[in-house]
């Protein structure tokens, strides 16, 4: 046998663990790292403020300290814009009598997500 080896076929090592098993094993250590990092990275806030669904909750919270019975409220709602929500909709709830009524709402909600914070102004409520 000869010590000559076939042209792109390694050399198989003295001893050792192969450069090939470095390698990957290299490529897995970044690939662990940069999930951990991702996962840390994105854990820092429970949710999106500049979403819709925020926009519609600050809404609605707005809308139930206005009720009488902020318990019953069944709440129907919508929300457009960026940064700027529109948010309109209807709430059937209970008056002071403990009839179910049904109001349409309409709110202009701002978002911040540096200061974490929304500003509501109810536009119309009746």
């Amino acid at each position: 046998m000869s010590d000559r080896t076939l042209p792109g076929i390694p050399r198989p090592s003295a001893g050792g663990i192969p450069t090939w098993l470095w390698v990957v094993a290299g490529i897995l250590v970044v690939v662990v790292i940069s999930v951990i990092v991702a996962a840390a990275t994105s854990s820092k806030r429970d949710y999106n403020a500049n979403t819709s669904f925020e926009a519609i909750a600050q809404c609605e919270t707005a809308i139930k300290e206005k009720l009488k019975a902020p318990t019953t409220a069944d709440f129907s709602s919508t929300a457009t814009g960026s940064g700027t929500w529109t948010v309109v909709g209807a709430v059937d709830a209970e008056n002071s009598f403990g009839a179910k009524v049904r109001s349409h709402y309409q709110c202009s909600v701002i978002i911040d997500d540096v200061k974490d914070t929304a500003r509501v102004r109810i536009d119309r409520f009746e």
